[in-house]
């Protein structure tokens, strides 16, 4: 999703997203989703489009020109296997009219997520670049504006992926001077369940924090609880009503609203923050919210849907969410990326937590040059969604090797920059590839999650193993290391409508059967504070590359692509719904 927004008597020199895109006296914004020109280079076609200079063209008259929705994934968008394949670069290319009533303001363009490294270009001048997929960018292009007339926004997008060959993540932008303008940059909030609140609002650079008034008010619905001035403080807000997670309370929610004025009373800007008083806390055994244990029970998803492919569909988000409190769940990791943060915004509203995680799939190189990369990413979502009282956790890995000798310096530095981005929440790393008796990492975490597949990757056929083998797997992590546990995957795969029994791989019956034997070892788990929650993978079937282990793709879900259930939907709803009111 592509933004252009509008700050009235405001200008900003940055290369940050800032804030979530809001409407109000000082800020306004205009969405560009929707068709735009699309052209894609032949595969690893080694830069022709850059050389060729086609941010400088009108890309609707290539010879291979279409046009193309935004947002989707575009490789599920063709009926040719040239494009759903293709590697390399892939150039957007949109006309909008900006008014010459907007002269006067400060506009730049927003994008919500573009995989995986962008170079932007605005009537034809390059104005940034981007790296790292998933995660919000932005760009000042009010110098290049031409107010009542036709601009050009083109942006060359390539989703190669190789942590080895990932260009450095810097770039350049060159912006003539302004005289500086005090605008809200950044927002952060701290909000304890007793009631317990620190904020500190950020100021652009160029502004003199000693020149204005920060006015911080805390709104219960329109109604005034709290208020206070300074760039930074701390307070107490009376008779709050905490935010619980679903089946422990209501997810209570109340805004700040920061407003800017200046020495002349005059408002320069204004932000309402949405937040949650709420509190996370862990010992060696459980996860607690607000001082009462947590129970995770939820699922490994991904953003995916018929049609459109990956990628954000408020349709498709409403709809996954209503079949989740269906479910009883009320917890979700947003494997293997950041969601969108309008569903990271719902899920605050619903009372459901989230743990969230970076791109960081299956690492094998642990070097300087992606111990950067990955700092950067880590730094971009923590920053983003720090205010959301449903992020419960960070992830900062899928399944990496972190049997090898380098993994372990590499992932404390990302785990002392987590704490010290956000001392609030704990830190997990996902395991998959290592063990407990190898592994290099776990004893530097909060929260150890534990990815395994018995009865399907291991011990195919086998259901009587499977109670065995995972009470031994969970409660070795559990003794070894001393930290609460969670199961973030187990699964199997089952193709919609193919009933066999006894059951087989990839029946319906299979899928059914293991989950309900993984749930035996799971109550024993459970009974004896190894596992502080459970997740399976994945909540509905999701398109994957050509393997011979992916019948079209990847069948683990409980829900079909077009979300319907399947028989072991039923088993896992009926077991969410009596835990849930255990929790």
């Amino acid at each position: 999703m592509i933004r252009l927004i509008f700050l009235s008597s405001i200008w900003m020199i940055s290369l940050k997203a800032g804030l979530f895109v809001q409407k109000n006296d000082y800020r306004s914004y205009e969405d560009l989703s929707g068709l735009w020109t699309f052209v894609r280079e032949e595969s690893n076609g080694g830069d022709a489009g850059i050389r060729k200079r086609y941010y400088e063209q009108d890309l609707s008259k290539h010879q291979n020109a279409s046009v193309m929705p935004v947002p989707c994934a575009f490789n599920d968008m063709s009926t040719e296997a040239a494009l759903r394949d293709h590697v390399g670069w892939v150039w957007y290319q949109k006309k909008e009219f900006i008014s010459m009533r907007d002269k006067g303001q400060l506009l730049f363009l927003r994008f919500e997520s573009a995989q995986y490294y962008a170079i932007v270009y605005f009537n034809a001048k390059e104005i940034g670049q981007h790296i790292g997929g998933h995660l919000p960018f932005s760009f000042d292009v009010t110098q290049h504006v031409r107010f009542g007339a036709e601009n050009v926004i083109t942006v060359a997008v390539n989703n190669t992926l190789s942590w080895s060959t990932i260009p450095q993540a810097d770039f350049v932008y060159k912006a003539s001077k302004k005289k500086p303008i005090t605008y809200i940059e950044d927002i952060t909030i701290v909000a304890n369940h007793i009631g317990s609140l620190f904020w500190k609002i950020k100021l652009n650079e160029e502004s003199d924090a000693n020149e204005v008034d920060v006015e911080i008010r805390v709104l219960d619905g329109n109604e005034e609880i709290y208020f206070a001035k300074g760039v930074t403080g701390s307070g107490n807000v009376m008779d709050v009503k905490p935010w619980w997670p679903r089946g422990m309370g209501d997810p209570n929610l109340y805004t700040m609203r920061v407003i800017l004025r200046s020495s002349t009373d005059q408002i320069l800007d204004s932000y309402d923050e949405q937040f949650g008083f709420r509190s996370i806390t862990f010992d060696k055994d459980k996860i607690y919210i607000n001082k009462k244990p947590f129970y995770c029970l939820g699922f490994g998803m991904h953003e995916d849907f018929d049609v459109h492919g990956r990628g954000y569909n408020q349709a498709v988000m409403t709809k996954d969410l209503n079949l989740f409190e269906w479910m009883g769940a009320n917890c979700y990791r947003t494997s293997h990326y950041p969601y969108a943060q309008e569903r990271i915004r719902e899920s605050d509203r619903r009372g459901i937590a989230v743990i969230l995680e970076t791109p960081a799939v299956g690492l094998k190189v642990f070097t300087n040059f992606n111990l950067k990369l990955h700092q950067q990413i880590v730094t971009e979502m923590i920053e983003r969604d720090k205010n959301h009282p449903s992020v419960i956790m960070w992830s900062i890995s899928n399944e990496p090797h972190t049997e090898k000798d380098e993994a372990r310096e590499y992932f404390r530095s990302l785990i002392d920059l987590a704490h010290k981005i956000d001392a609030t929440r704990p830190v997990t790393v996902v395991y998959g590839p290592s063990w407990w008796s190898n592994d290099k990492t776990a004893d530097l975490l909060d929260i150890v999650c534990v990815n395994r597949y018995y009865g399907w990757y291991d011990d195919m056929g086998y259901l009587d193993t499977i109670n065995q083998s995972v009470i031994w797997d969970y409660t070795n992590w559990r003794e070894k290391f001393g930290k609460p546990i969670l199961v973030t995957e187990y699964g199997a795969d089952s193709i919609v409508g193919l009933n066999q029994f006894p059951s087989v791989d990839f029946s319906e019956q299979y899928q059914n059967d293991l989950v309900k034997e993984t749930h035996k070892a799971f109550d024993y788990l459970r009974a004896n504070n190894v596992i502080t929650g459970e997740m399976i993978w994945n909540f509905a079937d999701f398109m994957t590359s050509m393997t011979a282990l992916r019948a079209v793709g990847n069948h683990k879900g409980v829900f079909t692509r077009n979300r319907q259930a399947k028989m072991a939907a039923y088993t896992l709803r009926d077991r969410y719904l009596k835990l849930l009111k255990q929790n």
